[in-house]
Formats: C-alpha cells, sequence, structure tokens
C-alpha cells in the first residue's frame, strides 16, 4: 500500500471514527438520560398503585418490583397476578432518598421513595444500561457504526486508488525522464488537477525531448565548428614546421591560422557571454541612446560585410527615437539581428529597418520563419537552415532584452520580421 493510500485512509477513516464515538456516546447518554426519568416516573406510578392497594386493603399486583416498611421492618406483602421470579433485593429505606440509585449484590438498581405515615414503599428497577432492551439499541448503534466504517474503509479504497494510481504511473514516468527515457506511458488525461499534471508532464517531456535534440545538434555544430579551424591551423602549422611553405605565403598561412583561432574565440566568448546573462552576472549601465545613430553606425560598421552578397539594407528611421538601454547591450543585439537577417537572406535580397518612436523592426525577404520554429526560436542551440553560427544569437539577445525590460517578438510575412518596443 502507498504512502498516499494510507494518509487518505486515515484522512476518511478517523473523522469517521472520532464522529461516530462522538454520535455513539451522547446518544447513548441522551438514552440513558431520558430512560432514567422515565423510569423514576414509572416507579413513582408504581408507587401510587402500591399505596392504593394498602389503603384498599387488597393485594399488590405480582409484577411489581416493590417493598413496604412500617417503621422501618420490612412487611410481607399478599401478591396477587403474575409472581416476580427474581429475587428480591435487600434495601434499607433510611438510607435512600426520594430517587435515588443504589448497588445490590453487584446489580446497579433505580430506587423511588414514598413515605406515607410511619410506611415507607419503595419501588425499584433495573438501571436503563443494564437493561436488555437497552442493550440491543446499543447493539444496534455498535453494529451500525462498524458497517458504516467497513463501507468507509472500502470506498476511501477504492476511490484512493483510482487517485493514487496516475499519481504513481507519474511519478514512474518522472523517473524515467531522469534517466534520460522519453517513451513514456502516461496515464488518461482526466478532467481533473490530475488530468492537468499529466497534460503537464507530457508537455515537459516533448519540451525536454527538443530540448536534448537541440543539444546534441548544438554539440554536433560547435564540435564540428571546433574541430574544423584546429584542423586547418594544424595543418598549416605543420607545414610551417616543415619548412614547406613558400617564403612569400607564409604571411598568407599566417593570416589563415590568425582567422581559424579568431573563429574558436568568437564561439568560446559568445558561450561565455550566455553563461554570464543566464546568471545574471553581466553588469549593464542604463542610458539613454539614440536608436537612429546607433542603427546607422551598425549598419555602416557591417557595410563590408553585406556586400558579399550583394544584400542591401533599406533604412526607414525616424529623426530621434530614444531609449534607456545600455548601449553595448543594444548595438550586440542589433548586431545579432542583422547577421540572422543577413544569412537568412538570398543572394541580392533586401534587407529593411524600422524606426518609430517606440518600436525596431528588422525585416528580411529570406523564407520566413515556420510556425514550429517559432515557438522556439529564442532558444539556446536553435539555429535556422540558413544560419552557419552556433544558435546562441537569439538566445543572447532574448536574455538581453529581458535584462533590460525590452519587449520583443518576431513575425514571418515574406520573411522573418524581429522587433523590438520600449516605453
Amino acid at each position: 500500500m502507498s504512502r498516499l493510500m494510507k494518509k487518505l485512509l486515515w484522512t476518511a477513516i478517523l473523522p469517521l471514527v472520532v464522529m461516530a464515538l462522538l454520535t455513539f456516546g451522547l446518544t447513548s447518554l441522551l438514552i440513558g438520560r431520558f430512560a432514567e426519568t422515565e423510569s423514576y416516573d414509572q416507579l413513582a406510578r408504581e408507587a401510587d398503585i402500591v399505596y392504593e392497594a394498602l389503603v384498599d386493603g387488597r393485594g399488590i399486583p405480582g409484577q411489581l418490583d416493590v417493598l413496604v416498611f412500617q417503621d422501618g421492618e420490612a412487611v410481607n406483602l399478599e401478591r396477587g397476578g403474575r409472581m416476580r421470579r427474581q429475587m428480591t433485593p435487600m434495601l434499607d429505606p433510611d438510607g435512600l432518598s426520594e430517587r435515588d440509585e443504589v448497588s445490590v449484590n453487584g446489580m446497579r438498581l433505580l430506587t423511588f421513595l414514598r413515605e406515607e405515615g410511619d410506611v415507607q414503599i419503595v419501588t425499584y428497577a433495573p438501571v436503563p444500561l443494564s437493561n436488555p432492551q437497552f442493550r440491543q439499541i446499543y447493539v444496534i448503534l455498535g453494529s451500525g457504526f462498524l458497517l458504516a466504517l467497513l463501507v468507509a474503509i472500502g470506498v476511501t479504497y477504492w476511490m484512493g486508488r483510482r487517485l493514487t494510481s496516475p499519481l504513481i504511473e507519474l511519478k514512474q514516468a518522472a523517473a524515467s525522464i531522469m534517466s534520460g527515457r522519453h517513451d513514456l506511458t502516461l496515464p488518461p488525461v482526466t478532467d481533473d488537477e490530475i488530468g492537468d499534471l499529466t497534460e503537464a508532464v507530457r508537455q515537459m517531456n516533448t519540451s525536454l525531448e527538443e530540448k536534448e535534440r537541440l543539444q546534441n545538434t548544438f554539440i554536433s555544430g560547435i564540435t564540428h565548428d571546433v574541430r574544423t579551424p584546429l584542423a586547418i591551423v594544424r595543418n598549416e602549422a605543420e607545414m610551417l614546421e616543415l619548412g614547406v611553405v613558400k617564403q612569400e605565403d607564409v604571411a598568407e598561412t599566417g593570416r589563415s591560422m590568425t582567422e581559424e583561432v579568431d573563429r574558436i574565440d568568437r564561439l568560446v566568448t559568445q558561450m561565455l557571454e550566455y553563461s554570464k546573462l543566464s546568471a545574471g552576472k553581466l553588469a549593464l549601465t542604463i542610458e539613454t541612446v539614440h536608436m537612429n545613430e546607433l542603427i546607422e553606425a551598425t549598419v555602416a560598421r557591417m557595410e563590408e560585410w553585406f556586400r558579399h552578397k550583394q544584400v542591401t539594407v533599406t533604412l526607414e528611421l525616424v529623426e530621434d527615437a530614444v531609449v534607456q538601454a545600455d548601449r553595448l547591450a543594444m548595438e550586440r543585439i542589433l548586431s545579432n539581428f542583422l547577421q540572422n537577417a543577413y544569412h537568412a537572406s538570398p543572394i541580392g535580397g533586401m534587407i529593411t529597418i524600422r524606426l518609430t518612436e517606440r518600436r525596431l523592426e528588422i525585416e528580411d525577404d529570406g523564407p520566413g520563419i515556420t510556425a514550429s520554429m517559432r515557438a522556439n526560436i529564442w532558444d539556446m542551440y536553435v539555429k535556422g537552415d540558413r544560419s552557419n553560427g552556433h544558435g546562441l544569437g537569439l538566445a543572447i539577445n532574448k536574455l538581453l532584452l529581458e535584462a533590460q525590460g525590452l519587449s520583443y517578438g518576431i513575425e514571418s510575412r515574406e520573411g522573418a520580421l524581429f522587433w523590438i518596443e520600449w516605453e
């Protein structure tokens, strides 16, 4: 039995037991009090009957439990009708009050005392709890409580099984996810919180599976991007070591080695930058940034780069749009967006930059972004089909924009359109 099932059983049964005991106790008390009052009233009526019989000189009904004393001495009564079979108790009227409860030979009795001159009439009866009829009532109440308890245990166990079974399956599914397995068997999705949890686990598993796939792709890409320049550097270094490089080609070989090392350095720098941003350790300096000036300077710096694919950059800028942000971070964001647009653009394509007072748009005329890719385009390891980057640029942009409190998004028209908005 699971721990949750035990808790459910205790939660359901303990209050029921307490309620049943309280109900049984209160019912017994009320019945006992009521029966005791009725018994005393009946004993008083019996005492009246005995007194009238004595006054009239008639015999005492044999079914009455009564003792008659005169001046403290017991009087033998003439009995009529049905005779009592039980033994007459020994009672002393001097120690009795009008309504009393005494113990005689281990039997609890209720007594009623009526005094008329020198005559004392004592009627008596067993206390209600020792009455067989009342015992039957208590047996019925106890049996009903026991039956209700058994039914409650059965219903609680059945309901508990229905509640805990999917939770146990979800626990096993979570353990499978932790071990790296994604071929899960999940319980049916029901219209309650457990169903919501099941759907959340399913979505989490799908997301983690996609993350692992992207991570593996990223690692493969990073490995390739590192090993390729390392192989080039090694080959050229060996050629220099062996002296097979002509004197006039030494400078070109050195420049090639430097470029490949720079490629590795840029990759490592991006990864470190992403790590710092994720941990919130990259300090930003918020100041007033004139976006039109920043855009013009960035485009001018990248002009030679765009010329390689004959990409035209069209500027549609307002006179002066300002934003409270970190200038270096905004330059990095703009450069990443432009590089992304450059890689997505065909040869001879066009990139359009639109700037209003509260919004910046960068649009290319590439193939656009599919709906499935838009869902995780901002995540690490994700890159477009035409990108030769490492899937870090947009992930870094996301962290930089969120760190500065700026809104961002992507739309797919004829090409891809990335936008930024600020207050």
